[in-house]
């Protein structure tokens, strides 16, 4: 099986790759803001590697990268999930009472 290789056109970049050079960040910065080693950093880029959710949260945060509209959704589905468990417990402690 031969493996495909991309040209690097803007079409190839990935999207950590893309953050971390609009940032001006070099691939040894990320690695130090990672904890990391520079070869992780190129795999991930490269897709060889997929990135925790953790990392790939710094690596956001290091780029200046805006997570406000993840950081909205988050708060309201926590406020969704509350809501539903207070009715959950409600209706639960009425049936208990209603016996």
């Amino acid at each position: 099986m031969n493996k495909t290789v991309r040209p690097h056109d803007e079409q190839s970049l990935s999207d950590l790759k893309v953050m971390r050079l609009a940032a001006n960040k070099t691939q040894k910065q990320m690695a130090k803001v990672l904890g990391t080693s520079e070869a992780t950093i190129i795999n991930y880029e490269n897709g060889v590697s997929d990135i925790k959710y953790k990392d790939y949260l710094k690596w956001s945060l290091a780029c200046k990268f805006d997570l406000s509209a993840i950081e909205e959704q988050l708060q309201t589905l926590r406020d969704l999930v509350i809501e539903n468990n207070l009715h959950r417990y409600r209706k639960v402690n009425k049936l208990k009472h209603e016996k």
